[in-house]
């Protein structure tokens, strides 16, 4: 009779993913949390101010968007019939813009996606934000280093020979955009697209609770409108003066990054707050 051998059970090694908070360390425990939904519009309406700041410099140098891509698709269009006369190659760029923004939602919605929680920790919006304020830094080091044409004050000269050397920051400018409106989904707050507003009056006047005292969402609305006004006035002032092009984009890229501290430092998500069905429509 042979005695049967023993069995060894073997327990299966500890991915990452199924190690528990612990075995983490607390600066990985503190980037990889959700945060609270609370007050996130406030960072997106930011955000909207930037895009108003980098819009109307960018069209006034180069005659194209970088974030309302519904104005360059007319743009393009118009290029069919080689209009307007004076910018015979802006079709390129707008089409070079609405290409980048649309490359940049794909990038910036798989990079934030990436740490978990739908795009929701600390590492996630922080990383996203620092990419983008980033990608402004670089526009506005060839704007100041005159490496791409810009207007000359109130007087700028005739429409001169094309420089494709322009199509670099529109590039930059458009796929940090992307990261925007990415960020506006991912923390649910489709009211504040940071990058276009034809939705927003749309919806705004459309809202059967318009005139309620009572709407966050209604006020969200509202101040998106004022945020991306303001932002360009402000940079059409500054475009205009001697400060320059440049420094509207360093003024944009430092509000971006002061952001990133800001998602840093969130609070952390409470029970009850996450998942997609949390709407958040009361509170800001």
């Amino acid at each position: 009779m042979t005695t049967p051998l023993p069995t060894t059970s073997e327990k299966p090694s500890p991915t990452p993913s199924s190690l528990s908070p612990p075995h983490r360390s607390p600066l990985l425990t503190h980037l990889l949390t959700p945060i609270t939904p609370t007050l996130t519009s406030l960072p997106l309406l930011v955000a909207t101010f930037i895009s108003g700041l980098a819009d109307s410099a960018s069209y006034n140098a180069w005659s194209a968007f970088v974030s309302m891509q519904t104005g360059n698709t007319v743009f393009l269009a118009l290029g069919a019939s080689s209009q307007p006369l004076t910018r015979p190659y802006g079709w390129l760029k707008s089409l070079t813009s609405i290409l980048c923004f649309m490359l940049g939602c794909a990038f910036f919605a798989r990079l934030m996606r990436a740490p978990g929680h739908g795009g929701r920790t600390r590492l996630a919006l922080a990383g996203s934000f620092a990419l983008q304020a980033a990608m402004m830094f670089t526009a506005a080091g060839l704007a100041t280093g005159k490496a791409v044409p810009t207007p000359d004050g109130p007087a700028s000269p005739p429409a001169s020979p094309p420089m494709f050397i322009e199509l670099v920051p529109l590039a930059l400018l458009a796929f940090q955009a992307g990261g925007q409106i990415v960020a506006s989904r991912v923390l649910g707050h489709s009211e504040i697209p940071t990058t276009v507003l034809t939705s927003v009056y749309c919806d705004l006047t459309s809202d059967a609770g318009v005139l309620r005292r009572e709407n966050a969402v209604r006020d969200r609305r509202v101040m998106g409108v004022v945020c991306l006004v303001l932002g360009g006035i402000v940079g059409g002032w500054i475009s205009r003066s001697e400060a320059g092009l440049g420094t509207v984009f360093w003024l944009g890229g430092g509000l971006k990054w002061g952001l990133v501290g800001a998602w840093l430092g969130w609070g952390a998500e409470r029970e009850g707050e996450g998942g997609k069905g949390n709407k958040r429509r009361r509170g800001w």
